[in-house]
């Protein structure tokens, strides 16, 4: 049988220079129509440079009230994304991470396709 398995996490990694510069973190869902659930939870382990760490659970809630997706996409497949942080400032400079894993009951999760992570950035607080 095909599909994600709670034990096979997806890792992303990125460096800080400047920690007055804010982020928004989104997470990125890619799933098939047949996805049989109207939810996705994710367990995300933050790394910090400092070595520390941090574990939350989200839920993605893929459907509305009727069954109907709310994200977009053709074809069979369905892309969502999912506000993780608004507007954080990393407070080190070097490495971090985020790893993601499904906490659904079903293993293996069958018919997500990808799991992506956006960092998006915007100003600094630095006055001239």
């Amino acid at each position: 049988m095909e599909g994600w398995l709670s034990d096979e996490s997806v890792v992303f990694h990125w460096n800080v220079q400047d920690t007055l510069k804010r982020h928004d973190v989104l997470l990125d869902i890619r799933h098939s129509q047949s996805y049989p659930f109207s939810n996705l939870y994710v367990f995300l382990t933050y790394e910090f440079p400092n070595g520390k760490s941090r574990v939350d659970t989200v839920e993605c809630t893929l459907a509305d009230s009727r069954g109907r997706w709310r994200g977009s996409g053709f074809g069979d497949l369905v892309d969502q994304r999912f506000l993780l942080n608004e507007g954080i400032q990393f407070p080190l400079t070097g490495g971090y991470g985020i790893e993601v894993s499904h906490g659904m009951r079903r293993d293996p999760l069958p018919f997500i396709a990808n799991v992506g992570l956006r960092l998006e950035s915007f100003g600094s607080n630095l006055r001239p």
